[in-house]
């Protein structure tokens, strides 16, 4: 039995894109970040890890890992991993992360694989909920319209200008928000416009719930964030409830809903648990491990 790893480039990718989602499949084509790697057992394919250089060269994000059930308990899954680690070495990387949902189909073997390549213990980052038309229904039914105090006004996205723009890029410096919490933080993923919203206080921009496209049918609750001093004050839960009536105007289109909640935010957790858990269609805890090289 022969085992090869290898960076894959062009149509060579085309026998190992079954091993990933049609998504990461997409961002590959795309993004010059991201580098697939594939195994091969006897000369078939049997494998693949695909890895997202940042922009700054100083971490890799270990987007997916799968090996084949036929080729299992072969080895082959350490051996990527390991040329995985090998090519973030020569390009002076000093971390590689990955994550996985604890109920994915493969997550028993991912844990395995990288407790057996030395990685951290996995820890718990957040719970990613996914629901339908009728989570958006029960949300709009239990919930009264807000109304803003004095002073504060909810936008759509789509009536915002280019200083808006700008402002919002600024804010990003002033901050120091995350790139996860800031609206361009997917370039490669397309806003709806239609369903989200800002939050101003006179002709300032203080806030924004941004909700992104994902194929065809789902919207990705992507980025909810206001500044520093109004957290707590209920503004976040007030904007999200306004863009998920949004959503309800265009359900027919976007049936489908996915939204991430980090384990530290009580007050959304909350929210989960009072206003939508009834109608939540499945909750994963979202895993994180990492390697340092």
């Amino acid at each position: 039995m022969v085992i090869q790893c290898r960076v894959l480039e062009g149509f060579h990718r085309v026998p190992f894109a079954r091993f990933t989602s049609s998504h990461t499949n997409d961002r590959c084509d795309r993004e010059p970040g991201m580098v697939m790697i594939g195994a091969s057992v006897d000369d078939r394919p049997a494998a693949l890890a695909v890895v997202f250089f940042s922009a700054d060269h100083e971490n890799a994000l270990l987007e997916s890992i799968f090996v084949d059930p036929s080729a299992r308990r072969l080895g082959v899954g350490r051996r990527l991993l390991e040329t995985a680690e090998a090519i973030c070495i020569e390009r002076s990387i000093r971390t590689l992360r990955g994550s996985w949902y604890h109920d994915a189909p493969s997550a028993s073997s991912i844990g395995s694989l990288i407790d057996a390549c030395g990685w951290s213990s996995p820890e718990e980052t957040s719970i990613v909920h996914r629901a339908g038309r009728r989570g958006l229904e029960h949300v709009d039914r239990t919930n009264r319209v807000w109304r803003p105090p004095g002073g504060f006004k909810v936008e759509s996205w789509s009536e915002l200008s280019v200083a808006d723009l700008a402002s919002i890029d600024a804010l990003q410096g002033e901050y120091g928000i995350p790139s996860g919490l800031h609206p361009e933080g997917e370039p490669m993923l397309a806003v709806s416009e239609s369903t989200s919203v800002v939050l101003r206080r006179g002709d300032e921009i203080v806030g924004w719930m941004v909700n992104h496209l994902i194929g065809s049918e789902t919207l990705r609750y992507s980025s909810l964030w206001l500044r520093p001093d109004l957290v707590g004050r209920g503004f976040g839960i007030s904007i999200t409830i306004e863009s998920i009536r949004r959503h309800l105007a265009v359900v027919d289109r976007l049936p489908r809903l996915i939204f991430q909640v980090a384990r530290e935010n009580d007050a959304m957790h909350r929210f989960v648990q009072r206003r939508l858990e009834p109608e939540i269609e499945r909750s994963s805890t979202l895993l994180r491990s990492e390697r340092v090289l």
